[in-house]
């Protein structure tokens, strides 16, 4: 016996719902063997999944083509590269990526460009938040100077100079404490080591922002003395040092034989994507001004929820470090938190992306609407069918990118030292649940330096 007509629309609600809710592999699930081998730490298991998501099989293979997630899963497999100390290839990786992405522009972007992007869009190449893109940058300038390749570390440093002017222009203003501290701390290193200590002071200006950290008032007053530029921040800078006493005891000679070494540590992950729902109600209360359509057509959608791209924190395994040269404790201090910065990046748009759901979750109930119409000048039972059929069937195709920069460093840490030519060794010791110590040898010629790069995405 046929089941009634009533019965038959339940199972059938049942089903696409069922539809809705499973959809397709997001990216995050896609790279979740990865993050789970990053996660004890087995960084070349990661890279290996990473692989045949790229579809070659060897770290030093790219993509035979850029489409959709390509550029972002090779800087992930470029961050698990440079935490196994494989410079040369993390740094062949994120040069490759760079090439192939697009800013996301938080501050002229509309709604529907937003949500354009942000709903159905994975097989669309890739866009930066603008602190994924000046970290990159940054971390390359690492990848060069661990390889003690000045002239690389300095073709990044003009390129994250390009690239945060960019922002600025397109009125995105990059907050001092962001990331662009961190990559204009590491430019102002490369071009002190390079000789040119007005543009060093130029980029250590910039840094002020993230305060007064010991690794950047040595190098400051140090330079200081070498170069001409004075900015107004620099100028007050040195005076609250002078003032201080710090000036007069810590400038030392310009002409110092001895030499140094820098230590930055990238520990953690940054906050990733995962789709999550929301009520209708409470959306349409959240995204306010930027919906557009007529919501009140929402009462008749058999979905009553939006789905939506949001960050979750990842539990981090290394959560700080301690640094030791030939026996001496130094300090270690925060350059830039780009978890936060993230963070805020998303909070931002966030009111935009909800905005973009609802708006398409319209279009379809309006679809539907049309639909019902449609086949019920038939039968009644059908024009509802036909309802939810159209319905369901939009809403798969609809789902939120989960795409983000996951293996970018939670915290970025600075730590710095001045030195004796020869051989060194640094002893760091990872704080934590995956509690570790290191011990790195460092040579340094004389008047020259030497550099430790610590990566622990996990």
């Amino acid at each position: 016996m046929a089941a009634p007509p009533r019965g038959r629309l339940h199972r059938w609600a049942v089903i696409l719902c069922a539809l809705w809710v499973g959809g397709c592999a997001t990216y995050t699930d896609k790279l979740r063997q990865s993050h789970t081998a990053a996660q004890r730490g087995d960084y070349e298991a990661g890279v290996r999944a990473l692989n045949d998501i790229l579809d070659v099989t060897s770290p030093e293979q790219l993509p035979d083509e850029w489409k959709a997630s390509k550029p972002l899963v090779v800087l992930e497999r470029a961050m698990l590269l440079q935490a196994q100390g494989q410079y040369k290839w993390s740094a062949r990786d994120m040069s490759a990526a760079e090439a192939e992405l697009e800013f996301l522009d938080l501050k002229q972007d509309t709604a529907g460009n937003i949500g354009k992007y942000i709903y159905s869009d994975s097989a669309r190449t890739y866009k930066a938040q603008p602190a994924e893109r000046l970290a990159l940058n940054a971390l390359n300038m690492l990848n060069y100077l661990a390889m003690n390749d000045l002239q690389g570390a300095g073709v990044e440093a003009r390129r994250f100079t390009i690239a945060r002017e960019y922002l600025e222009s397109s009125s995105q203003k990059v907050k001092k404490r962001s990331s662009g501290a961190f990559g204009s701390y590491v430019a102002g290193f490369v071009f002190e080591k390079s000789g040119e200590p007005d543009r060093a002071l130029r980029y250590y200006a910039e840094t002020l922002g993230a305060g007064d950290l010991k690794a950047l008032r040595e190098p400051v007053l140090r330079l200081s003395a070498q170069g001409h530029y004075m900015g107004q921040e620099l100028k007050a800078y040195l005076r609250k040092l002078e003032e201080s006493g710090s000036g007069v005891k810590s400038r030392p000679a310009a002409a110092d034989p001895n030499g140094e070494i820098l230590i930055m540590l990238g520990l953690g992950r940054v906050p990733y994507k995962t789709p999550k729902r929301m009520a209708v109600g409470a959306a349409v209360i959240y995204a306010g001004l930027w919906v557009t359509g007529d919501t009140d057509i929402l009462t008749r959608s058999i979905f009553k929820f939006v789905a939506y791209p949001e960050l979750v924190t990842p539990e981090s395994e290394v959560t700080g470090a301690t640094v030791n040269v030939n026996g001496r404790d130094l300090p270690v201090e925060l350059l830039t938190d780009l978890s936060a910065e993230i963070s805020t990046e998303y909070e931002t748009i966030k009111p935009r992306i909800i905005a973009a759901a609802l708006t398409r979750m319209i279009a379809r109930a309006a679809a539907a609407e049309g639909a019902r119409y449609l086949a019920g000048k038939k039968e009644k039972s059908g024009g509802t069918l036909a309802a939810l059929a159209t319905e369901a069937a939009l809403t798969s195709l609809d789902k939120p990118d989960t795409r983000s920069w996951t293996f970018l460093p939670a915290r970025v840490y600075v730590c710095r030292a001045r030195v004796e030519p020869g051989q060194h060794d640094v002893r760091i010791e990872l704080l934590g649940k995956a509690r570790q110590t290191r011990t790195i040898q460092v040579q340094v010629p004389p008047g020259g330096y030497g550099v430790a790069v610590i990566t622990e995405p996990r």
